[in-house]
């Protein structure tokens, strides 16, 4: 099991499919045949998406608006990004204005299970929170400045990033659509596969998928 409160998702693979389940069955759910009679099974657990954004410092995470992903997300649900500074503290800009949260006192229910869009190396740990401290003071980001549609958590984010001047980060985030492309799509894409596996197994049992399908 990983180190959270979600089953791990096993695959393994026989009658010409690929099977996940929670946990690896003495027969193959689709034929019934015992699995220990079969060389083709090798089950592997998929990596989990998810993080819990205060174990992650220095990070730029996102979390769904509502609930968690697992259990509540769906594609017309919105997106929460925010970041974390070194000692994983959350930091985010939402319509109550900018809030800093100490990793002690923040909500583990909304922020166990993210995804982790970036994070930078230790090395950079005390460039990050001095750069982070700096948008905070010149900036202000106050609750009148929110807007939903213009001024909001992503606004805060790409601001940030632009400041922080990291590696060849900086070319991808002068506008949300850019940052989104780089950053954003190739992880919530997994996390999409891995949310409509989860469900799947959890209302069947078991999930079959075709060996070559994609």
């Amino acid at each position: 099991m990983t180190l959270n409160r979600d089953p791990d998702i096993i695959c393994f693979k026989h009658c010409g499919r690929k099977i996940f389940v929670f946990s690896v069955p003495s027969h193959c759910p689709v034929c019934s045949l015992p699995l220990s009679q079969s060389n083709e099974v090798q089950p592997f657990t998929l990596p989990y998406p998810f993080v819990n954004a205060t174990q992650c410092p220095c990070s730029v995470v996102l979390r769904s608006s509502h609930g968690d992903f697992l259990s509540n997300f769906q594609n017309s649900v919105n997106l929460h990004i925010a970041l974390t500074d070194s000692c994983g503290s959350i930091v985010e800009f939402d319509s109550p204005g900018l809030l800093w949260t100490p990793a002690r006192n923040v909500d583990k229910a909304q922020w166990r299970q993210c995804v982790l869009i970036m994070q930078v190396p230790e090395a950079w740990y005390a460039e990050w929170d001095q750069t982070l401290r700096n948008v905070i003071d010149h900036e202000g980001w106050r609750r009148k400045q929110y807007d939903e549609d213009h001024v909001n958590c992503y606004s805060f984010v790409l601001d940030f990033l632009r400041h922080l001047q990291y590696e060849d980060t900086s070319q991808f985030v002068h506008d949300r659509q850019t940052f989104s492309t780089k950053f954003v799509v190739p992880k919530t894409a997994y996390a999409a596969k891995f949310i409509t596996i989860f469900r799947r197994i959890k209302d069947n049992g078991f999930w079959p998928d075709e060996i070559n399908s994609e």
